[in-house]
């Protein structure tokens, strides 16, 4: 599966950003958070100065990070300046403003940290929103885990944040692996080993879970991509689009776990070559591997705690069509409803509706698909579809009454399948036939 990863790795001209984090004002002994799981990616709920924000929750980024702030509303941040920011990517060193000293609240403010850093980048590229289909205004990072145990249950889409450290003591973390977890300038890292060609590596990896991808790897002397693999664009950094390849290796294990044949990531070296890469890093385990355990993070402890879930042996797919689709807005669609008031395609949304004595009709805001980018040498390429083209049916339906999660099952489902697709190009209605090609 081809999933869009957003990495913000970020080395700015700061002697110190060492914060106190997040910590415990509640009576609560735990507190229940419900997340949004997509593309991979975990997006919470943060109050950062009196302002209800969506953060992507992201152990591998220190400080926090805004780079959009919610539609019709306002935020204050205190005690701001200008600083240097170097990120992945091929570009020049960005502009960025570090604030500190706000407030930051989850649960009513029962886990607050009320000397909070953030980091504000407005750059476009990295307001991702329309990317995956749900608004994000920034990155929680470090702060979040590192004085409280933190449970992450993809399957129930949970994330539990203990108060008191007891629990790990409970019958049922029994059953979980522990694996021992270094902290390295406020980011933890994983020893694994990896199976490429038939050779095994032991591996030093950032634990990132705002990585959409599951395993990236730096290219060296020992470490190098098999023959079999094809050109991509891995994500957005602060420092530009970041480009690499994409392949598969034979196996990833660590502790009693054993993962065939994941999907990898080389970004190219000039993605990263500026930054200070912590000694000894091979790369990054992300959400398409980390989604396949229930998780306990204990910062303080230096430990890892990982439980198989239903997830665990599920294939490890990619958009074979070779687009990349983005939200670029909404627009009305007109339905008509049958005499039972449902209508043919009924959604739980919003909508106005207008009838006579014949007909009855309702007016629905949809979104609107646009594709982002085109893989060069894909099939999408080759028959001609283009970026900016709005994507209206794929097989004679209506996009509108798909989500974005949706449509790119359908670009991952099979080698060979054939879809039709039917666009709007500048004006103008095109069809095509998109036959889905396996490369890996």
């Amino acid at each position: 599966m081809r999933i869009f990863s957003f990495i913000i790795i970020l080395f700015f001209t700061l002697t110190s950003l060492a914060q106190k984090g997040f910590h415990w004002e509640s009576d609560k002994d735990k507190i229940v958070i419900p997340f949004t799981f997509v593309d991979n990616l975990i997006i919470i709920p943060l109050e950062v100065n009196n302002t209800k924000l969506n953060m992507l929750l992201d152990s591998g980024s220190e400080p926090s990070l805004l780079f959009s702030f919610p539609e019709n509303d306002s935020i204050s941040l205190y005690n701001t300046r200008k600083i240097k920011i170097n990120g992945l990517g091929n570009e020049e060193i960005a502009e960025g403003i570090f604030s500190h000293g706000n407030y930051a609240g989850i649960e009513d403010g029962g886990y607050v940290d009320r000397d909070f850093d953030l980091l504000i980048v407005l750059d476009e590229k990295l307001n991702f929103s329309s990317r995956i289909g749900i608004p994000v205004n920034g990155i929680l990072g470090y702060s979040f885990f590192k004085n409280n145990i933190v449970d992450i249950d993809y399957v129930r889409k949970k994330i539990t944040v203990y108060k008191d450290r007891k629990v790990l003591e409970k019958k049922k973390l029994k059953s979980f692996a522990k694996l021992p977890m270094s902290i390295v300038k406020e980011r933890p890292y994983l020893a694994i080993k990896t199976k490429l060609d038939n050779n095994e590596f032991d591996l030093k990896l950032l634990i990132d879970t705002g990585l959409g991808d599951g395993l990236w790897l730096f290219e060296n002397d020992s470490i190098k991509c098999n023959d079999k693999f094809f050109t991509d664009v891995l994500g957005e950094g602060i420092g530009g689009t970041v480009i690499g390849k994409k392949s598969r290796v034979q196996e990833v294990q660590f502790s009693e776990f054993k993962i065939k044949e994941p999907l990898v990531s080389y970004p190219d070296a000039a993605s990263y070559r500026q930054l200070q890469i912590v000694n000894n890093r091979n790369g990054s385990i992300g959400g398409a591997i980390l989604k396949r355990f229930h998780i306990f993070f204990d910062f303080k402890g230096n430990q890892l705690f990982l439980k198989k879930n239903i997830y665990y042996d599920e294939p490890f797919n990619y958009n074979m069509s070779g687009i990349e689709l983005m939200h670029s807005g909404v627009e009305w669609v007109r339905e008509e409803i049958n005499r039972d008031n449902t209508s043919k395609n009924a959604v739980d949304v919003k909508d106005i509706i207008f009838e006579n004595s014949k007909l009855k009709y309702k007016f629905t805001l949809k979104p609107v698909f646009e594709i982002a980018s085109v893989r060069k040498d894909s099939p999408a390429e080759q028959i001609g579809l283009q970026v900016g083209d709005k994507l209206l049916r794929i097989n004679k339906k209506s996009v509108s009454n798909y989500s974005k999660q949706k449509i790119t099952e359908m670009l991952q489902s099979e080698d060979g399948k054939t879809l039709e697709l039917e666009i709007e190009r500048k004006g103008v209605r095109k069809k095509f036939e998109l036959r889905l090609q396996k490369l890996l």
